[in-house]
């Protein structure tokens, strides 16, 4: 063995493993949620990309070295070995935590330089981490009917459906939140996400659930009763396929998300259908139900937001200082106060200055920096609630008008917004992939010279991950995935100068069908509905950079939010103060009246 590949992957190729599966993390440090290690004889590297360039150079130890994924000349994992490694070297890996799809690739890439690649099923990080945490027990719950929109026997119908267009019998389900969406389960094994480690194997006539059963209640027992559903060991998964595939049975597996080794498992079916999930899509495209549980979220989820705005804002003005970490804190304990609310839908970004400017940034309360009248703070965060998922980012000047932003902070904002205000706007016609819009977020960016180095939109789950596919708005032109009505997308822009302030506005919308005046080629235009009811600070806003269109945006947006909103704090006089204040319109200085009266009339 010459070298070991070590992802931040668990089993089911979650974003967030469970603490249980963060070898990555134990072996580098490192805490970002996207990278991958390799340990050779002599170096040890990590891969990340620009949301966590900053963060990486952070948390690594001296020991490791830091590869920038995706800027230029920087190469893959694949091509770093091929080059730095000897013909008849070996690589190993974890059959578990890699994919079909990236095995092959990986494979390919390293037989060109006669390089060999080997599953080794006992993963070498376990042997050395004494202190692994135990696999988490929560128990599983039963997402409630009137928000979920369909009957678990309903998803299972339609996945049995596309089963048939294969010809297949068996459909593997390996991810999580695949497994919690047709079912219609939510779990807590993972921070901030409400699914359960689990795999999902769907037959013709029944469906096989592959779980800790201590973590299935009896409740949830009779409901797995119902849809006809056998609950199995979780380690029994790859035998069970294996047994299946002996029987000859036609599996039906996604290569892009299920691991190498239950791949292999299948290779004893006389035939194996490798396709792209049909569950990515279902979940994308919400239903009635689920479009009014992420509406009703949003609500609950602003009113909390407000509270909260208007306790930091009272509290500096009165020359308060509160930390990043212990503000954080303070913001979960708002949401905590609203109907419904389980837990946080990611660890919260409470970045203020230069923290701000860390695109992923976590506060840890020994280095937690102070905010006061005169911060600048970024905060990104988000709520399960049982209805819906949130995820929001607001920046905020603190001190009242006593304690102004600079010029250079108060154009960069304003661009940002600007970018914003174009994605929310754009009217666009029916199978246009989110690629397409990611450059009205930066055109007012670019014409100053700047950029950021991440997505401009994702998906979000119903009730579920905060990050969900398959569409999304980003750079990267290679997912043609087009944008439908019923999908829900970030809208974020942003900024961020190191070391110093980091801007970013996220909203989430709803994509709906628009109406234009024309039809052209009898081709629908579609567009969005915004779910997100926050204010958006005015002190940080250049009106001179702004159109008049933009001003009459931000003003409906405001009023939006004081009908929709105003109701919901009107029990907390401090936060409705706060709310009129900041949802007040905005408008431009009238022109001073120098010289010639005429000409300063024509003029206007």
């Amino acid at each position: 063995m010459d070298a070991y590949v070590v992802p931040t992957a668990d089993p089911h190729q979650s974003e967030y493993p469970p603490n249980c599966h963060a070898r990555r993390e134990y072996l580098t440090k490192f805490t970002g949620s996207a990278g991958s290690a390799v340990v050779t004889e002599d170096e040890a590297l990590l891969w990340t990309d620009g949301r966590y360039f900053l963060q990486a150079a952070d948390e690594l130890g001296e020991d490791w070295g830091l590869q920038k994924q995706g800027v230029q000349g920087t190469p893959t994992i694949s091509e770093w070995l091929s080059d730095k490694l000897k013909p008849g070297s070996n690589v190993a890996i974890d059959p578990y935590l890699h994919t079909a799809l990236e095995v092959e690739q990986i494979e390919k890439k390293l037989a060109e330089k006669n390089i060999n690649l080997q599953l080794v099923h006992d993963n070498l990080v376990d042997a050395l981490w004494d202190t692994r945490p135990p696999f988490p027990t929560t128990p599983i719950r039963i997402h409630p009917p009137e928000w979920a929109g369909k009957t678990s026997t309903e998803k299972l119908a339609e996945l049995r459906a596309d089963m048939d267009k294969e010809n297949a019998d068996v459909m593997v389900l390996s991810k999580l939140d695949d497994v919690a969406w047709a079912l219609n389960l939510r779990g807590g094994d993972i921070e901030s996400n409400p699914v359960f480690l689990s795999y999902l194997l769907v037959l013709k006539d029944k469906v096989m659930l592959f779980v800790d059963k201590s973590k299935v209640t009896p409740t949830v027992q009779q409901h797995l009763d119902e849809i006809k559903a056998e609950v199995e060991d979780y380690d029994n998964v790859v035998g069970a396929v294996e047994d299946l595939a002996k029987a000859g049975m036609k599996i039906m597996y996604d290569p892009a998300s299920t691991s190498v080794a239950l791949a292999h498992a299948a290779k004893a079916s006389p035939e194996v259908v490798r396709t792209t999930s049909p569950i990515d899509l279902k979940k994308a495209l919400k239903n009635k139900q689920e479009l009014d549980g992420m509406r009703e979220a949003h609500l609950r989820d602003a009113a909390a937001l407000c509270k909260f705005w208007a306790w930091m804002d009272l509290a500096t003005k009165r020359g308060e200082v509160i930390n990043e970490y212990d503000a954080g804190g303070e913001l979960k304990n708002f949401r905590s106060e609203q109907p419904g609310f389980i837990e946080p839908s990611f660890p919260s970004i409470v970045g203020e200055g230069p923290n701000g400017a860390v695109i992923h940034y976590r506060a840890a309360k020994a280095t937690a920096r102070d905010i006061k009248a005169g911060s600048l703070i970024l905060i990104d965060s988000g709520g399960q609630y049982d209805c819906g998922t949130t995820d929001v980012t607001r920046v905020y000047h603190f001190g009242g008008d006593k304690h102004q932003p600079t010029q250079e902070q108060k154009d960069v904002y304003t661009r940002v917004l600007k970018g914003h205000i174009a994605v929310d706007t754009a009217v666009f016609p029916e199978g246009t992939p989110g690629f397409v819009l990611d450059v009205f977020a930066r055109r007012h960016l670019w014409e100053a010279g700047l950029n950021y180095l991440h997505g401009t939109g994702h998906g979000v789950g119903a009730a579920l991950n905060v990050h969900e596919g398959p569409h999304s708005i980003s750079p990267r032109f290679t997912n043609t995935v087009p944008l439908k009505p019923g999908m829900i997308c970030s809208n974020e822009p942003g900024y961020y100068e190191d070391g110093v302030y980091g801007m970013r506005i996220e909203n989430l919308l709803i994509v709906t069908e628009k109406e234009t005046p024309n039809t052209f080629n009898d081709v629908k235009y579609l567009g969005f509905e915004r779910l997100t009811h926050v204010p958006i600070q005015r002190k940080l806003l250049n009106l001179d950079l702004m159109t008049d269109d933009e001003i009459k945006w931000m003003n409906d947006y405001h009023n939006e939010i004081w009908e929709k909103i105003s109701p919901r704090v009107s029990d907390e006089q401090a936060a409705l103060d706060w709310l009129f204040d900041n949802t007040q319109p905005i408008k431009r200085e009238p022109l001073r009246v120098i010289g010639n009266k005429e000409a300063v009339a024509a003029a206007e």
